[in-house]
């Protein structure tokens, strides 16, 4: 039978040559990446949220400032019966890490448009050209999760 455990005969029962297979190498992310990467994830998160109007997971990716920002933006689209379908081109750069607190800048391309929140189709008109909006992020690392805090737009000259 092929599935039985082969047994050895004179071909196969010489020792095999002893070298140690290769350790597994870990790669440790730096903390810049790890903000990046939390950074992600909190828009994929965020735009879950806006799309299917459900605040449920904006905890696991905001804190504090931003994430009462975000549950009153979310409670505003059910009022209004809407969604969004939030485009956005992230850019973001990490300027620093200190303890558990990180700050990046990211300059991106905005999309977004509304959308039907049952059939996920456009409503009203849909953005001819991306505005671009830059924000400085604050970050906050809470029981060894990265969480976005709080974020300033840079005012733009349009």
């Amino acid at each position: 039978d092929a599935f039985d455990t082969p047994t050895p005969d004179a071909r196969t029962s010489s020792p095999a040559p002893t070298t140690a297979p290769p350790a597994p190498t870990t790669v440790t992310p730096s903390p810049e990446d790890e903000v990046l990467d939390a950074y992600a994830n909190y828009w994929e998160v965020y735009a879950a949220a806006l799309r299917d109007r459900d605040s449920s997971h904006l905890e696991d990716v905001m804190t504090g400032p931003r994430l009462d920002r975000g549950l009153k933006e979310v409670a505003d689209l059910e009022a209004q019966g809407r969604a969004i379908a939030l485009m956005v081109e992230s850019d973001p750069v990490v300027l620093e890490v200190r303890g558990d607190q990180a700050l990046i800048a990211d300059e991106y391309q905005n999309n977004s448009y509304y959308i039907d929140p049952e059939t996920k189709q456009p409503v009203g008109a849909t953005p001819s050209a991306p505005e671009t909006l830059k924000d400085t992020v604050t970050m906050q690392r809470i029981d060894g999760v990265w969480k976005v805090r709080d974020g300033v737009r840079e005012e733009s000259g349009q």
